[in-house]
Formats: C-alpha cells, sequence, structure tokens
C-alpha cells in the first residue's frame, strides 16, 4: 500500500487522542452489554457475540490506568491483530486520517523520543507521538494493546482463544 493511502483512526480516551491504523480496526459500533467473564480484571467488561463471533470486549481507558470521560458519544472500536479481534470502548472516534508516511521528517511522522509516551504511563503500548492539528496523538502498537488486555482476561492457551477468530466454528 501506498505511504499516500494510509489512513488511521483517531479516537479520544479521556484528555488523550490515540490513533490506529485503519487496517487494524474492523468496524466501529455502538457500546452493547456483555456477558461478563468470571475472574476477570476490571477493565475487561466480558465477550459479546458479533455476528456469530464471541469477542473480548472492555474500557480501552480503564485498561491503560486512564480516567475516562463519559460523554454522549462513546463507541465500541473492534480491533484486529492477526487472526485475533477485540472490542474496546472509546470515548469518542474524532476522525479518519491520513497516517504519516514511513518517509517523513521528524515533524510530519512519529516522534519516538517524546516526553509525552512517558507522561502517558502507558507508553509500551505507544508507538510514537503524532500530531493532528493543534493536537498531539499516540500512536498504538496493536500488538502491545492485544497482549495486554488479553493477558489480563487469561492465562496461556485460554487467552489467546478469547481474541481469537481462529477454531471458533468447532464447538
Amino acid at each position: 500500500m501506498s505511504d499516500y493511502a494510509r489512513r488511521q483512526l483517531l479516537f479520544e480516551v479521556g484528555e488523550h487522542l490515540f490513533a490506529a491504523e485503519a487496517e487494524e480496526v474492523c468496524e466501529v459500533l455502538e457500546p452493547t452489554e456483555a456477558t461478563p467473564i468470571p475472574g476477570s480484571v476490571p477493565g475487561v467488561h466480558g465477550l459479546i457475540n458479533l455476528r456469530g463471533n464471541l469477542l473480548v470486549t472492555g474500557e480501552f481507558g480503564r485498561l491503560l490506568g486512564l480516567t475516562t470521560i463519559r460523554g454522549s458519544d462513546p463507541a465500541l472500536v473492534v480491533f484486529e491483530e492477526g487472526d485475533r479481534r477485540v472490542a474496546l470502548e472509546v470515548d469518542r472516534v474524532v476522525s479518519m486520517a491520513p497516517a504519516p508516511s514511513s518517509s517523513s521528517s521528524k515533524e510530519d511522522g512519529l516522534d519516538v523520543g517524546s516526553e509525552l509516551l512517558d507522561a502517558l504511563g502507558a507508553g509500551d503500548l505507544v508507538e510514537g507521538v503524532g500530531q493532528f492539528g493543534p493536537r498531539p496523538y499516540f500512536k498504538l502498537d496493536m500488538r502491545a494493546v492485544f497482549e495486554r488486555v488479553l493477558e489480563q482476561v487469561g492465562e496461556g492457551d485460554r487467552a489467546v482463544t478469547l481474541g481469537s477468530t481462529e477454531g471458533q466454528e468447532q464447538r
């Protein structure tokens, strides 16, 4: 895919702006009630059935340890990484915007040494800091996000099964 065609979804969690590559986002839904998972940590709501597939769902901000702002526009964003999917509630979807090109200069691309990463406190989940108009945003490392979410839901093979679309027809 050309750098020009790359897009990213920008969304808010609390006072922070985050971005995920458009190819990592399956869809955006209205928040829905989940079936609780016994023993799950705060921030994991449970499981939802999305067109025959069970997905782990949770509150993005709580999983990152951030304060959320319950507004009138919450959304459930279904993220995909490999064969795994997870649905995370965000405070508000902001925009679909061009992603910085891999050949960008520092002013246009991601800053990987930003002090904002340290201030976030969840810098292990972020690839860098970019700029959307006047606001900085945190570009997510979805592989790390999936590891954190699924690690908090279950252990070993169970965690992979909960987030995987593979093998669900075998019931």
